[in-house]
């Protein structure tokens, strides 16, 4: 991009500087001082959640609610007095925010099966989510306003959430009927405050929330986010060469109502100025990838159904993946969500770039569901095309949730999936004809705040299939599982804990020819300290069983018990320094040992600068993995290095500067090389495999400046390195310098997003 370019993009982002939000008479400035707050509904009844005692707060909190044509105005007022310590740590938009805060939940429709989210901290960094079903994600990113103030005695923040923020349905009246949840933490005192008296961990959670009644408001927007993007390859894997790729497109979100949503966007960029984790996986599993691309995110909350683990029958990361070369462009995609009284309903449609060499293809997803009272049930549906490839996947699966009581909840779903696949040389003239079902049932049991039970099984046929759009772990088994909890919530005065847990967890699995996969059992213990500290341990014992997985397909593996225990410390969380220490040790597969130690020290030079970073080491006396190079197993004497660094810096409440770095670094000697014998057991072979040693590395620098809510300006360098070798004993010193300096991919992206 020439320098006229950026310096019309820099001119575009100082033109778009917003002043202080102001709705009507209310200004969103963290003071509680306009004439509104003294007429609004007050809330101060708070007690204490966390630990879950139920007993009256210790540092009294009062919320003011308002509702108008332009949507909700919360008011927190948090006593805090200057002997106990504030935590203003400020953090990134939807970062984890170590320090006080502040949260409210609302479920829209008062139906207690999903709600929203909004977290302030007292530094007024924000995060939003999705929670309902038991799970929370804040994959989801809402349009709201906040601000937060402070003086001696008492923090403040000031919050505003516009009608538009969500979907919602729409009675039959000119009332609506919602349902709130307040939470304040104090967090130098691990303490947690609620109004009302509703916890996560509880089965009638959001039943408990405080239904309030308010005046309907008819909300209809139309918002347009236009992007242009520049990026410049200065080197990639397969192109030496730097190039140039310059990307415009829109997003658009249209609320005709408040309970419709369609949401569209024409050659979307899906670009990463959001760095993945970096990972580094031997296994015959696949890795399970959080959803960053701001399409897949928004008003996702109706597809979100998870199953077991982290099984999902819509997996957005499928899309633009393309299949064995590379990512595809998506040329169109659009979602239209509808949230009726009696029904909820969703439809998803993408279109993958068809003119690449790789197999683009079609993605439908639909969602029904509605509840009945204390019956909830839905159908989703995924449909995926692959012309190239000549093949349609198809997945159908009914779901429901019963709450027999305050106590009791039981959940089920059955899914169908029908591929089909007709041979050509795309696809390695392989013709498929499958169908086949899954399924699972959950019950859970918490008779007070003290116990909680949960039983599990599921079922997936040997030829059930929903990685086409989906994702699961695997097929082909069997299994029941179950966890029983206790807590304790109370301590004498004399103590030094403050809360404690021990759980018990168990599983069994078979796969579909009847052979035992595992038989787990697991003891957790946790305390929590007053002075915030907390100590877990974990203790872990699996039964012997048949690995049906590690050869790819090459016969199974008949593995020994193998048996693992791990001690974590964290350090008191109010400090400038803070840090987390982990050591483990354990049997593989072939009963030989292994042993690590993870450290993650975290140091806030300001309220604004913070230093974070992790070093860990592992040990294994014989790892077993399969060499593909001469198909069979091998055991390999190896050591596995991990580190990374993280520096983030706010120099102003609308700019984020933030570095990233992370190197994992592994080093395998060949110590036998295995065949397997009928029996499933391990005989010598007389073909040697081959040592290795890896080096993969991570950098990115990232800028980020907010012209306005959802509208950013992204300046951002990233660049990647690998080393591979046949050695097995480089060392980390070698390791690290050769995966630095092997760079594959290298790259500056420029991109604005604007909303208007």
């Amino acid at each position: 991009m020439s320098k006229a370019s950026y310096r019309y993009l820099l001119l575009v982002a100082l033109g778009c500087l917003m002043v202080p939000v102001t709705y009507g008479a209310i200004k969103i400035d963290g003071v509680l001082d306009e004439p509104e707050w003294a007429n609004a509904r007050v809330y101060k009844d708070f007690v204490t959640v966390e630990p879950l005692t139920s007993d009256p707060a210790k540092y009294a909190t009062e919320v003011r609610l308002i509702t108008n044509e332009e949507g909700i105005f919360i008011g927190f007022t948090n006593y805090q007095p200057a002997s106990v310590k504030r935590i203003n740590r400020r953090f990134a938009r939807d970062a984890d925010i170590k320090a006080d805060r502040v949260m409210v939940g609302i479920d829209f429709d008062g139906t207690a099966e999903s709600a929203y989210d909004f977290t302030v901290g007292s530094a007024n960094s924000r995060q939003d989510g999705i929670m309902g079903g038991g799970k929370h994600s804040t994959d989801w990113d809402g349009t709201w306003y906040s601000q937060t103030s402070s003086d001696e005695d008492y923090w403040y923040s000031e919050i505003h959430i516009p009608w538009t923020v969500a979907p919602m349905s729409r009675s039959s009246d000119d009332k609506r009927k919602m349902a709130l949840w307040f939470s304040r933490v104090v967090y130098n005192e691990s303490l947690r405050f609620a109004f009302p008296n509703a916890f996560y961990t509880r089965t009638t959670f959001m039943e408990d929330w405080h239904t309030v009644e308010v005046e309907q408001v008819k909300a209809s927007t139309l918002d347009w986010f236009p992007y242009a993007s520049h990026n410049l390859n200065i080197k990639s894997s397969d192109d030496t060469i730097a190039t140039n790729d310059t990307k415009v497109g829109l997003d658009f979100i249209w609320r005709p109502n408040s309970n419709t949503q369609l949401t569209g966007a024409i050659n979307p960029d899906f670009g990463q100025v959001e760095s993945d984790d970096l990972v580094v996986n031997f296994s015959a599993f696949e890795t399970f990838v959080a959803e960053k691309r701001p399409f897949f995110t928004e008003n996702q909350a109706l597809f979100n159904n998870a199953q077991h683990y982290e099984d999902v029958v819509l997996y957005t990361r499928r899309i633009g993946a393309g299949v064995g070369s590379g990512l595809l462009d998506i040329d169109v995609a659009a979602k239209l969500t509808h949230y009726g009284k009696s029904a909820d309903m969703g439809l998803f449609a993408v279109r993958e770039d068809m003119s690449e060499e790789g197999a683009g293809g079609e993605f439908i997803a639909s969602r029904i569901q509605r509840k009945v009272d204390n019956l909830f049930f839905g159908h989703q549906l995924t449909h995926v095309t692959r012309d190239s490839l000549e093949r349609e996947a198809t997945v159908q699966g009914v779901d429901l949730k019963w709450d027999s009581s305050d106590q009791v909840r039981f959940a089920a779903q059955i899914l169908y999936s029908d591929i089909q696949q007709l041979p050509n040389d795309k696809n390695d003239y392989q013709a498929i004809d499958q169908q086949d079902y899954a399924g699972y049932m959950n019950w859970s049991y918490t008779p007070n705040d003290e116990l909680s039970h949960a039983l599990y099984f599921a079922h997936y046929g040997d030829e059930f299939e929903m990685n086409d759009m989906g994702y699961m772990r695997r097929n082909a088994y069997d299994e029941f599982s179950g966890f029983h909890r206790r807590n304790r919530l109370k301590y004498g005065q004399e103590s030094s804990l403050l809360s404690g847990s021990t759980e018990f967890g168990y599983s069994y699995a078979e796969n579909a020819d009847g052979d035992r996969l595992y038989g787990w059992t697991q003891l957790k213990f946790e305390w929590i300290f007053k002075s915030t500290r907390k100590i877990s341990a974990d203790l872990e014992s699996t039964s012997s069983g048949w690995d049906d997985r590690i050869t790819r397909g090459n016969g199974s593996y008949f593995r020994s018990a193998k048996h693992k225990a791990s001690l974590r410390y964290e350090s008191p969380r109010g400090s400038d320094y803070v840090f987390s220490a982990k050591v483990y040790t354990g049997t593989e597969d072939t009963q030989e040992l292994y042993y690590g130690a993870h450290f993650s020290p975290q140091l806030y030079l300001t309220d604004t600068l913070t230093l974070g970073g992790n070093i860990g080491f592992k040990k294994y006396r014989e790892w077993l993995l399969w060499d593909a190079g001469v198909s069979q197993l091998a055991g390999y004497e190896a050591d596995r290095y991990s580190g990374g660094v993280r520096l983030d810096w706010y120099p102003s409440s609308r700019q984020e500067v933030r570095l990233k770095f992370q190197w994992i670094g592994i080093d395998a000697k060949t110590i036998n090389s295995y065949q397997l014998e009928n029996s499933g057991h391990l005989t010598t072979s007389n073909t040697a495999s081959s040592s290795f040693s890896v080096s993969d590395t991570a950098f990115q620098i990232r800028y980020r400046y907010q012209l306005a809510p959802l509208s950013d300006i992204f300046f951002v360098y990233s660049r990647g390195g690998f080393y591979g070798t046949e050695d097995g004993d480089e060392g980390p010193k070698t390791l690290f310098n050769e995966g630095w300096n092997g760079v594959q991919v290298e790259s500056l992206i420029a991109k604005i997003r604007y909303r208007f």
